[in-house]
Protein backbone atom coordinates (compact mmCIF):
# COMPACT_ATOMS: atom_id res chain seq x y z
CA UNK A 1 0.00 0.00 0.00
CA UNK A 2 1.32 3.03 -1.13
CA UNK A 3 0.10 5.01 1.34
CA UNK A 4 0.65 3.29 4.55
CA UNK A 5 2.52 4.15 7.37
CA UNK A 6 4.10 2.39 10.08
CA UNK A 7 5.05 4.18 13.45
CA UNK A 8 5.32 3.45 17.40
CA UNK A 9 2.32 4.56 19.14
CA UNK A 10 3.34 8.18 20.67
CA UNK A 11 3.89 8.06 24.12
CA UNK A 12 3.24 4.49 25.11
CA UNK A 13 5.70 1.81 26.18
CA UNK A 14 4.42 -0.57 23.28
CA UNK A 15 3.22 -1.29 19.97
CA UNK A 16 3.35 0.26 16.80
CA UNK A 17 0.28 1.56 14.76
CA UNK A 18 -0.60 1.01 10.90
CA UNK A 19 -2.15 4.10 9.01
CA UNK A 20 -3.67 4.35 5.47
CA UNK A 21 -3.50 0.29 5.17
CA UNK A 22 -6.39 -1.83 3.77
CA UNK A 23 -6.68 -6.03 5.44
CA UNK A 24 -8.93 -7.02 2.65
CA UNK A 25 -6.18 -5.54 -0.20
CA UNK A 26 -3.31 -5.80 1.68
CA UNK A 27 0.02 -7.81 -0.17
CA UNK A 28 2.22 -10.27 1.32
CA UNK A 29 5.14 -7.57 1.47
CA UNK A 30 2.47 -5.10 3.31
CA UNK A 31 1.87 -7.59 5.98
CA UNK A 32 5.60 -8.47 6.15
CA UNK A 33 6.90 -4.69 6.76
CA UNK A 34 4.26 -4.74 9.76
CA UNK A 35 4.78 -8.06 11.09
CA UNK A 36 8.58 -6.66 11.19
CA UNK A 37 7.65 -3.58 13.12
CA UNK A 38 5.72 -5.51 15.68
CA UNK A 39 8.82 -7.53 16.51
CA UNK A 40 11.59 -4.79 15.89
CA UNK A 41 9.60 -2.06 17.62
CA UNK A 42 6.02 -3.20 19.15
CA UNK A 43 7.61 -5.52 21.44
CA UNK A 44 4.73 -7.50 20.19
CA UNK A 45 1.55 -5.50 19.56
CA UNK A 46 -0.02 -4.04 16.50
CA UNK A 47 -2.62 -1.82 15.58
CA UNK A 48 -4.08 -1.48 12.10
CA UNK A 49 -6.25 1.32 12.24
CA UNK A 50 -9.96 2.07 10.10
CA UNK A 51 -10.59 -1.00 8.98
CA UNK A 52 -13.98 -2.04 7.26
CA UNK A 53 -13.90 -6.11 7.77
CA UNK A 54 -16.70 -8.04 7.49
CA UNK A 55 -16.01 -11.39 9.35
CA UNK A 56 -15.39 -13.09 6.13
CA UNK A 57 -13.05 -10.18 5.78
CA UNK A 58 -11.13 -11.34 9.24
CA UNK A 59 -10.70 -14.57 7.79
CA UNK A 60 -8.93 -13.46 4.83
CA UNK A 61 -6.97 -11.08 6.58
CA UNK A 62 -5.88 -13.37 9.32
CA UNK A 63 -4.68 -16.25 6.78
CA UNK A 64 -2.44 -13.04 5.17
CA UNK A 65 -0.90 -13.19 8.93
CA UNK A 66 -0.97 -16.69 9.75
CA UNK A 67 2.50 -17.93 7.85
CA UNK A 68 4.33 -15.32 10.22
CA UNK A 69 2.31 -16.63 13.35
CA UNK A 70 2.75 -20.85 12.42
CA UNK A 71 -1.16 -20.89 10.92
CA UNK A 72 -4.58 -20.05 11.81
CA UNK A 73 -6.10 -21.96 14.84
CA UNK A 74 -9.98 -22.99 13.91
CA UNK A 75 -12.23 -22.77 16.94
CA UNK A 76 -12.80 -25.87 19.34
CA UNK A 77 -16.33 -24.03 21.39
CA UNK A 78 -15.77 -25.06 24.95
CA UNK A 79 -18.64 -24.11 27.77
CA UNK A 80 -19.32 -20.54 27.33
CA UNK A 81 -17.99 -19.69 24.24
CA UNK A 82 -19.88 -17.80 21.47
CA UNK A 83 -21.89 -19.71 18.24
CA UNK A 84 -20.17 -20.61 15.04
CA UNK A 85 -20.60 -17.63 12.13
CA UNK A 86 -21.21 -19.78 9.02
CA UNK A 87 -18.21 -19.74 6.82
CA UNK A 88 -15.83 -18.73 9.79
CA UNK A 89 -14.32 -21.47 11.18
CA UNK A 90 -11.86 -19.42 12.87
CA UNK A 91 -13.72 -16.41 14.03
CA UNK A 92 -15.34 -16.07 17.37
CA UNK A 93 -17.43 -12.91 19.50
CA UNK A 94 -16.49 -11.69 22.78
CA UNK A 95 -18.75 -8.94 24.54
CA UNK A 96 -21.94 -8.61 25.88
CA UNK A 97 -23.57 -7.54 22.63
CA UNK A 98 -26.98 -7.78 22.06
CA UNK A 99 -28.09 -9.54 18.21
CA UNK A 100 -30.05 -6.53 16.52
CA UNK A 101 -31.44 -8.85 14.62
CA UNK A 102 -32.47 -12.41 13.95
CA UNK A 103 -29.28 -14.66 12.47
CA UNK A 104 -27.35 -11.34 12.86
CA UNK A 105 -23.71 -11.88 10.84
CA UNK A 106 -25.65 -14.95 9.95
CA UNK A 107 -25.14 -16.88 13.07
CA UNK A 108 -28.01 -18.96 15.05
CA UNK A 109 -29.29 -16.16 16.85
CA UNK A 110 -32.35 -14.49 17.35
CA UNK A 111 -32.98 -10.44 18.14
CA UNK A 112 -31.90 -9.70 21.60
CA UNK A 113 -29.31 -12.66 22.24
CA UNK A 114 -26.37 -12.31 23.82
CA UNK A 115 -23.84 -13.81 21.15
CA UNK A 116 -20.28 -13.12 22.68
CA UNK A 117 -18.35 -14.97 25.02
CA UNK A 118 -18.94 -12.65 28.01
CA UNK A 119 -16.25 -12.81 30.81
CA UNK A 120 -16.78 -9.47 33.13
CA UNK A 121 -13.13 -8.40 33.89
CA UNK A 122 -11.73 -7.71 37.06
CA UNK A 123 -8.85 -4.64 37.81
CA UNK A 124 -6.69 -6.99 39.63
CA UNK A 125 -3.42 -8.81 39.31
CA UNK A 126 -5.06 -11.87 38.39
CA UNK A 127 -6.77 -10.60 35.17
CA UNK A 128 -3.55 -10.31 33.50
CA UNK A 129 -2.68 -13.73 31.95
CA UNK A 130 -1.20 -15.03 28.27
CA UNK A 131 -4.04 -17.14 26.01
CA UNK A 132 -3.32 -20.94 26.49
CA UNK A 133 -0.66 -21.22 28.43
CA UNK A 134 -2.38 -24.63 29.73
CA UNK A 135 -1.89 -26.09 26.04
CA UNK A 136 0.23 -28.72 24.88
CA UNK A 137 1.36 -26.09 22.04
CA UNK A 138 0.46 -22.46 23.25
CA UNK A 139 -1.14 -20.76 21.28
CA UNK A 140 1.37 -17.55 19.64
CA UNK A 141 -0.67 -15.27 18.55
CA UNK A 142 -4.61 -13.14 18.84
CA UNK A 143 -5.91 -10.82 16.54
CA UNK A 144 -9.51 -8.51 18.09
CA UNK A 145 -11.40 -6.74 15.77
CA UNK A 146 -13.88 -3.90 16.89
CA UNK A 147 -16.39 -3.84 13.98
CA UNK A 148 -18.06 -0.94 12.15
CA UNK A 149 -21.24 -0.89 14.08
CA UNK A 150 -23.01 2.35 16.31
CA UNK A 151 -22.62 1.47 20.00
CA UNK A 152 -20.65 -1.33 19.93
CA UNK A 153 -18.29 0.11 21.72
CA UNK A 154 -18.11 1.18 25.97
CA UNK A 155 -17.06 4.66 25.51
CA UNK A 156 -15.47 4.31 29.15
CA UNK A 157 -13.40 1.29 30.03
CA UNK A 158 -13.77 -2.14 27.70
CA UNK A 159 -9.81 -1.23 26.98
CA UNK A 160 -7.32 -4.58 26.74
CA UNK A 161 -4.22 -3.63 28.37
CA UNK A 162 -1.11 -5.36 27.25
CA UNK A 163 2.43 -5.15 28.93
CA UNK A 164 5.97 -6.62 27.83
CA UNK A 165 7.41 -9.89 29.73
CA UNK A 166 10.51 -9.02 27.68
CA UNK A 167 11.19 -5.51 29.24
CA UNK A 168 10.59 -6.97 32.83
CA UNK A 169 13.09 -9.98 31.93
CA UNK A 170 16.05 -7.36 30.75
CA UNK A 171 14.81 -5.18 33.91
CA UNK A 172 15.96 -7.75 36.42
CA UNK A 173 19.29 -8.27 38.03
CA UNK A 174 21.42 -10.42 36.62
CA UNK A 175 21.21 -12.89 39.59
CA UNK A 176 17.30 -12.86 39.73
CA UNK A 177 17.68 -14.22 36.18
CA UNK A 178 19.74 -16.48 36.67
CA UNK A 179 17.39 -18.05 39.25
CA UNK A 180 14.13 -18.12 37.46
CA UNK A 181 16.40 -19.92 34.04
CA UNK A 182 16.47 -22.89 36.78
CA UNK A 183 12.46 -22.75 37.17
CA UNK A 184 9.33 -24.10 35.70
CA UNK A 185 5.85 -23.50 36.35
CA UNK A 186 2.32 -25.47 36.01
CA UNK A 187 -0.39 -23.82 34.35
CA UNK A 188 -3.85 -25.55 34.74
CA UNK A 189 -6.88 -24.90 32.60
CA UNK A 190 -8.82 -26.58 34.82
CA UNK A 191 -7.68 -23.45 37.47
CA UNK A 192 -8.37 -21.01 35.06
CA UNK A 193 -11.85 -22.14 34.62
CA UNK A 194 -13.29 -22.30 37.69
CA UNK A 195 -12.02 -18.80 37.48
CA UNK A 196 -14.01 -18.04 35.00
CA UNK A 197 -17.33 -19.91 36.97
CA UNK A 198 -16.63 -18.25 39.88
CA UNK A 199 -16.81 -14.91 38.38
CA UNK A 200 -19.93 -15.77 36.50
CA UNK A 201 -22.48 -18.44 38.07
CA UNK A 202 -24.51 -18.02 35.43
CA UNK A 203 -21.71 -20.04 32.70
CA UNK A 204 -21.82 -23.58 31.88
CA UNK A 205 -19.74 -25.88 34.26
CA UNK A 206 -16.82 -27.48 32.42
CA UNK A 207 -17.24 -31.53 33.49
CA UNK A 208 -14.49 -33.94 34.53
CA UNK A 209 -14.12 -35.26 31.26
CA UNK A 210 -13.29 -32.02 29.54
CA UNK A 211 -10.94 -31.29 32.33
CA UNK A 212 -9.31 -34.47 31.46
CA UNK A 213 -8.80 -33.53 28.39
CA UNK A 214 -6.68 -30.82 29.21
CA UNK A 215 -3.95 -31.48 31.49
CA UNK A 216 -2.00 -29.11 32.93
CA UNK A 217 1.40 -28.08 31.22
CA UNK A 218 4.72 -27.42 33.02
CA UNK A 219 6.70 -24.52 31.11
CA UNK A 220 10.09 -23.00 32.16
CA UNK A 221 9.17 -19.13 33.68
CA UNK A 222 12.26 -18.04 31.02
CA UNK A 223 11.09 -18.48 27.74
CA UNK A 224 13.06 -17.88 24.24
CA UNK A 225 11.25 -15.93 21.43
CA UNK A 226 11.53 -17.51 17.90
CA UNK A 227 12.08 -15.02 15.98
CA UNK A 228 13.87 -12.14 17.56
CA UNK A 229 15.85 -14.58 20.49
CA UNK A 230 15.12 -11.97 23.12
CA UNK A 231 14.18 -13.97 26.37
CA UNK A 232 11.08 -13.18 28.35
CA UNK A 233 9.23 -14.26 31.32
CA UNK A 234 6.99 -16.82 31.00
CA UNK A 235 3.86 -16.46 34.03
CA UNK A 236 0.34 -16.65 34.13
CA UNK A 237 -0.89 -15.52 37.31
CA UNK A 238 -4.53 -16.54 36.04
CA UNK A 239 -3.72 -20.18 35.84
CA UNK A 240 -0.77 -20.69 37.90
CA UNK A 241 -1.21 -24.28 39.64
CA UNK A 242 2.88 -24.75 41.00
CA UNK A 243 6.42 -23.44 40.66
CA UNK A 244 8.33 -26.50 40.09
CA UNK A 245 12.56 -26.20 40.09
CA UNK A 246 13.74 -27.55 37.06
CA UNK A 247 16.96 -29.20 38.31
CA UNK A 248 14.98 -31.70 41.19
CA UNK A 249 11.46 -31.89 39.79
CA UNK A 250 9.93 -30.45 43.23
CA UNK A 251 7.47 -27.96 43.77
CA UNK A 252 8.60 -25.06 45.86
CA UNK A 253 6.20 -24.56 48.81
CA UNK A 254 2.66 -22.81 47.43
CA UNK A 255 3.24 -19.64 49.19
CA UNK A 256 6.36 -19.10 48.23
CA UNK A 257 5.15 -19.89 44.62
CA UNK A 258 2.32 -17.38 44.99
CA UNK A 259 4.47 -14.90 45.88
CA UNK A 260 7.12 -15.26 43.21
CA UNK A 261 4.45 -15.59 40.62
CA UNK A 262 2.45 -12.13 42.08
CA UNK A 263 6.06 -10.48 42.20
CA UNK A 264 7.04 -11.34 38.64
CA UNK A 265 3.68 -10.55 37.36
CA UNK A 266 4.28 -7.19 39.17
CA UNK A 267 7.21 -6.63 37.46
CA UNK A 268 5.81 -7.04 34.11
CA UNK A 269 2.43 -4.79 34.56
CA UNK A 270 3.26 -2.71 37.81
CA UNK A 271 -0.28 -1.79 39.21
CA UNK A 272 -1.39 -3.03 35.80
CA UNK A 273 -3.73 0.14 35.43
CA UNK A 274 -3.94 2.64 32.15
CA UNK A 275 -1.92 5.25 32.73
CA UNK A 276 0.90 2.85 34.35
CA UNK A 277 4.40 3.35 32.67
CA UNK A 278 4.31 -0.74 31.64
CA UNK A 279 1.03 -0.83 30.18
CA UNK A 280 -0.23 0.18 27.05
CA UNK A 281 -3.84 0.43 27.47
CA UNK A 282 -6.03 0.18 23.65
CA UNK A 283 -9.20 2.28 24.27
CA UNK A 284 -10.60 0.65 21.26
CA UNK A 285 -12.36 2.50 18.36
CA UNK A 286 -14.32 1.20 15.40
CA UNK A 287 -12.24 -0.58 13.30
CA UNK A 288 -9.38 -1.20 15.08
CA UNK A 289 -7.64 -4.37 14.07
CA UNK A 290 -4.98 -5.40 16.95
CA UNK A 291 -3.12 -8.50 16.78
CA UNK A 292 -0.44 -9.34 19.79
CA UNK A 293 2.43 -12.09 20.41
CA UNK A 294 1.03 -13.79 22.82
CA UNK A 295 4.88 -15.56 23.69
CA UNK A 296 5.87 -12.58 25.20
CA UNK A 297 3.09 -10.17 26.50
CA UNK A 298 0.83 -10.48 29.39
CA UNK A 299 -2.60 -8.91 28.65
CA UNK A 300 -5.75 -7.79 30.27
CA UNK A 301 -9.32 -6.97 29.77
CA UNK A 302 -10.63 -3.74 31.79
CA UNK A 303 -14.00 -3.80 33.29
CA UNK A 304 -16.73 -1.97 31.82
CA UNK A 305 -20.42 -0.67 32.59
CA UNK A 306 -22.22 -3.71 31.41
CA UNK A 307 -25.58 -2.57 32.57
CA UNK A 308 -25.06 0.60 30.66
CA UNK A 309 -22.45 -0.41 27.39
CA UNK A 310 -22.36 -3.11 25.09
CA UNK A 311 -19.41 -4.16 23.75
CA UNK A 312 -18.26 -6.39 20.68
CA UNK A 313 -14.92 -7.95 19.16
CA UNK A 314 -14.31 -10.44 16.69
CA UNK A 315 -11.75 -12.75 17.81
CA UNK A 316 -9.16 -14.73 16.10
CA UNK A 317 -6.19 -17.23 17.38
CA UNK A 318 -3.20 -18.52 15.78
CA UNK A 319 -1.95 -21.96 16.09
CA UNK A 320 0.58 -23.06 19.24
CA UNK A 321 4.38 -23.97 19.20
CA UNK A 322 6.61 -25.65 21.76
CA UNK A 323 7.85 -23.86 24.41
CA UNK A 324 11.28 -22.71 23.52
CA UNK A 325 13.09 -22.72 27.52
CA UNK A 326 16.17 -19.81 28.10
CA UNK A 327 18.85 -19.34 25.82
CA UNK A 328 21.37 -19.45 28.63
CA UNK A 329 20.75 -23.06 30.20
Amino acid sequence: APDMQIRALSGEPLGVEVLGADLRTATAEDVERMVDAMHRTGRGVLVVRDQHLAPTDCERACAMLAPHFVAQQPYTRWPGQSKPIPGCPHLALLGNYRARKDNEFGMDVVKGEVIGEYKPAKQNLEEWHTDGSFLPNPKVAIALYAPQLDDALPPEGGETRFASCTAAFEALAREEQEKLRGLCSVHSWEKFMRLLESRDPGRQKVTAEQIAEKPPQLWPVVRTHPVTKAESLYINPKNTAAVVNKATGDPIPEEEARRLVDQLAEAVVGDGLPGNSKVYAHRWKRGDFVIWDNRVLLHAASPFDAEKYQRLLFRMEFKGEPVLGPSTP
